[in-house]
């Protein structure tokens, strides 16, 4: 894994694809939480992890067929 260090509002750039994705840290009004801003071209999915490895676990699931 990659940590890249970015100051809050300052947008952290990568390329997946050969497509940008920029993504974005905010300050939130409680204490200690920090929100994160993605702009993606449609051809990317984005999901939290959780929402990732529950799609994941779907695909690889058998299928039952009746």
């Amino acid at each position: 894994m990659n940590i890249y260090t970015v100051s809050f509002e300052d947008p952290l750039i990568i390329s997946i694809n050969q497509e940008l994705v920029k993504i974005v840290a905010f300050k939130t009004q409680e204490h200690g939480n920090i929100k994160f801003g993605v702009e993606a071209p449609r051809s990317i999915n984005v999901h939290r992890e959780e929402i990732y490895n529950a799609i994941k676990e779907k695909q690889q699931a058998p299928t039952i067929i009746d």
